[in-house]
């Protein structure tokens, strides 16, 4: 029996929220990849996607949170600084998202594998707010992080078992005909 179950969802400030009894194992998950806290400032990153493959585009997001008070800062200008394994630097202002307070944003294509380290910079009122991250790339889309590799690896366990389970259906089938 398929049943379908309809669950409204809302967007919020870090990510995907579901109604529902979902919300409790939800709230447990981190949506942001990294966080950092400087002069009373939390900064989270995100990458979309989350494993960044070399030489396609990566919007990395940035958000920048008052620690004691929660509130989102937005109007900043911010500055990214992506420094590739070999130690070439590249410098990129950071929009804030229109209709999104406190996020910004840049794209980016990494050009080699490996961690690359990500600096977010700006200015709130008198504190220069810097953090840092990191972001591996990877030349193929198949093994990116090791849950993807897992993952992938996992998905061709169970295609396999699939494949031979109808071929050894269809044998016996076509066995069972045979005097």
């Amino acid at each position: 029996m398929l049943a379908v179950l309809a669950v409204p969802a809302s967007a919020h400030h870090g990510g995907l929220g579901i109604e529902g009894d979902i919300v409790e194992w939800s709230l447990k998950v981190d949506q942001w990849q990294q966080e950092r806290s400087t002069h009373g400032y939390r900064i989270k990153f995100l990458a979309y996607p989350r494993s960044a493959i070399v030489r396609r585009r990566t919007r990395l997001v940035f958000e920048v949170q008052a620690a004691a008070t929660g509130r989102y800062v937005g109007g900043l200008t911010a500055q990214i600084v992506v420094r590739d394994p070999q130690g070439r630097e590249g410098t990129f202002n950071a929009a804030e998202i229109p209709g999104v307070t406190a996020y910004y944003e840049v794209m980016h294509a990494f050009q080699s594998t490996g961690e690359h380290t990500i600096r977010f910079r700006a200015q709130a009122g008198e504190q220069e707010l810097t953090a840092s991250f990191v972001q591996r790339a990877s030349p193929n889309p198949l093994f990116g992080d090791w849950t993807t590799t897992m993952g992938n690896g996992v998905m061709l366990l169970v295609f396999m078992a699939t494949w031979i389970g109808g071929i050894l259906a269809v044998q016996r089938r076509l066995l069972s005909r045979i005097p």
